[in-house]
């Protein structure tokens, strides 16, 4: 997971800084909302603020949700976009209808990754026991649309700024003591040891073939379990056929990886998480 979000902060430098698209038409917003255009913001301008000549023009503005806006998906688990407009000499950030965690984190992280230290954590991140889910967002996901001169925006530092004012929180990587998967192994005979033919790949299928076994945290962080910890102090890579039909059947997966003599078992741990607290 550590590495999944440090992977991901590179990429968003690279699209705030190298990805961004240019946008040559004036800006202007759209009614009705399935009219809407994705690349322009929530004011219409005036002509002087167009010609922006003294490249002061600079706003932070959000909204509730959109009805009928779809989240941007920008590749990489990516939820914004960064879009250079040369006319009016902005740099535009927007990200549409998500809740406060998917702001925060940029979408590069699963709720299981997160921990909230704050008065109300059902505003933060849906779950299951809020009820419906478009309910839920309707009253808790926002919009939100960034723009800075040109050139301005140096790193993703200026952008979590603007959110940690506008929501009154602090945000970033921290350990905790939390609950977790602790993967070890129950004996000394080497049944995982990879055959090292074909491409290294694995799918959510259960089948790993020449793969470090911390790959194998992937599809249980996608299925919305706790963070894997691997204790099993093997190096090499592994070879895998686990016949999974349900990643969230720990019973079932366990049965799985006793024929590698591998033990799955939860436990506290002090790992790295993405902390959202409120200012004090």
């Amino acid at each position: 997971m550590r590495f999944k979000y440090y992977f991901g902060t590179f990429l968003i430098l690279l699209s705030l800084k190298g990805a961004g698209q240019t946008d040559t038409i004036s800006f202007q917003y759209q009614k009705p909302l399935f009219d809407f255009d994705y690349q322009k913001p929530v004011f219409k301008l005036q002509q002087e603020q167009l010609s922006n000549k003294n490249k002061f023009l600079r706003f932070s503005v959000l909204t509730g949700y959109r009805e009928g806006v779809q989240p941007i998906d920008a590749g990489f688990g990516l939820n914004f976009k960064s879009i250079n407009n040369a006319i009016a000499g902005v740099q535009l950030i927007t990200m549409y209808n998500l809740s406060i965690a998917d702001i925060l984190s940029h979408g590069m992280l699963k709720p299981n990754n997160i921990l909230l230290e704050v008065d109300d954590p059902s505003r933060y991140i849906y779950d299951i026991k809020y009820g419906d889910k478009e309910k839920w967002m309707r009253k808790n996901a926002y919009c939100y649309e960034l723009a800075l001169p040109m050139g301005t925006i140096k790193d993703v530092k200026v952008l979590d700024e603007y959110l940690t004012n506008l929501f009154g929180v602090t945000f970033g990587m921290e350990k905790r003591l939390v609950k977790t998967l602790v993967l070890t192994r129950s004996s000394t005979t080497d049944k995982i040891k990879s055959a090292e033919k074909g491409e290294s790949k694995y799918d959510m299928k259960g089948h790993f073939n020449n793969v470090p076994i911390d790959r194998l945290s992937l599809p249980l962080t996608a299925a919305g379990l706790p963070s894997l910890v691997d204790e099993t102090g093997y190096k090499d890579p592994v070879d895998l056929d686990l016949k999974i039909d349900s990643w969230t059947n720990l019973d079932a997966l366990r049965k799985q990886l006793h024929r590698y003599d591998l033990e799955l078992t939860e436990g506290m741990r002090e790992i790295e998480m993405f902390v959202i607290k409120k200012n004090k």
